[in-house]
């Protein structure tokens, strides 16, 4: 087929109309200004132009003519405005980011957004992450559940539930329970066992009495304290000697400072007395006792003068009488038994004469 040269132009127009004339070169030389023109007006749309835009630079020049007034905006689509949902008012639009924020999943609970802790106990998916309040390992404010087996009023969970149950089986065993000295159970759950625990009680008592005294070095349920437990002759049973240098009863006072020290020397020989007689003889009385006739109530012994030689003759005597009464009425006794044996005994003798 052979085509004049109007024909083929007419081929070529036709092609040319097929083409897509809304490509960036679709303006030839026009084409930088009218992309900057755009851009200026805040549209960055290098290939949006109008969809007619062939048609209409071709038709009455209408593209030239903008173009050479300067008015870009015909040559740009018209903006789009954008809408923002958010319906509940939680910050959080409905729409995706182009609204500036992770689209909202659930914009009819304000209580449901992107980022949103789950609550354990409001019912509603507050993250979106499927899973609602305790089925969410993250939620947050769930009602503590505390296990008392026992019944004890200790939970095994800690916390916000209180000391920790050691034993959630027995209810004599719990942190407020007092450690058993000898049963081999933490009772009270604090890690220590028996004696290993300074509060433990029911213990043992150990007294230690290394002089054999009968005073102990530990005190408290052992007695009263030995002060000098090598020593048997110090203990808080021993007398104070006065001026040997020692506590010698453990009360925390030497000799004389201690208000019931005894004299220990030779010069007080007084002390001695009184010496006493019993049926007939004179011996001196195994306890020392120092008088006080003064009665000073200082502890210390007066002189023995001849009042008290006296004083002490009469008591000597009186009890010599008492001693005397007691021997007669004795012998009196053995004579009676005597004579009434004899009685029996002559009264036997003529039963078997």
């Amino acid at each position: 087929m052979i085509f004049g040269k109007k024909s083929l132009a007419i081929l070529m127009l036709g092609a040319f109309s097929l083409t897509n004339f809304h490509e960036a070169n679709a303006y030839g030389y026009m084409e930088d200004d009218i992309i900057n023109g755009c851009n200026g007006m805040g549209y960055d749309l290098l290939s949006a132009y109008q969809t007619d835009s062939c048609t209409v630079c071709h038709r009455d020049n209408q593209a030239k003519r903008a173009y050479s007034a300067g008015d870009y905006a015909f040559f740009c689509p018209a903006p789009v405005a954008t809408t923002c949902t958010d319906t509940d008012g939680d910050g959080y639009y409905a729409e995706d980011e182009s609204c500036g924020t992770e689209a909202d999943f659930d914009d009819n609970s304000v209580a449901a957004y992107p980022g949103a802790a789950e609550d354990c106990t409001d019912g509603v998916d507050n993250d979106g992450n499927g899973m609602v309040d305790a089925a969410d390992p993250g939620a947050v404010d769930c009602p503590v559940a505390c296990t008392d087996s026992d019944m004890d009023g200790y939970a095994v969970e800690g916390g916000s539930c209180g000391a920790i149950d050691c034993n959630d089986n027995d209810p004599s065993i719990s942190p407020g329970a007092d450690e058993i000295c000898s049963d081999e159970i933490d009772n009270n759950c604090n890690g220590l066992v028996d004696t290993a625990d300074s509060n433990a009680v029911d213990c043992p008592l150990e007294c230690t009495d290394g002089d054999a005294d009968g005073y102990s070095v530990e005190g408290g349920n052992c007695g009263a304290v030995d002060c000098d437990d090598t020593n048997a002759d110090v203990n808080p049973g021993a007398l104070e000697v006065c001026e040997d240098g020692i506590d010698n009863n453990c009360n925390g006072l030497l000799d004389s400072a201690d208000g019931v020290c005894q004299n220990n020397n030779s010069g007080d020989d007084e002390c001695e007395k009184p010496w006493w007689r019993s049926k007939g003889k004179r011996h001196h009385h195994p306890m020392k006792a120092c008088r006080d006739d003064d009665n000073k109530n200082d502890d210390s012994s007066d002189d023995y003068d001849e009042e008290d030689e006296k004083d002490d003759e009469d008591e000597r005597d009186e009890e010599d009488e008492h001693d005397d009464e007691d021997e007669h009425d004795d012998h009196d006794k053995e004579k009676r038994e005597q004579k009434d044996c004899d009685h029996e005994e002559g009264k036997s003798r003529k039963s078997r004469s």
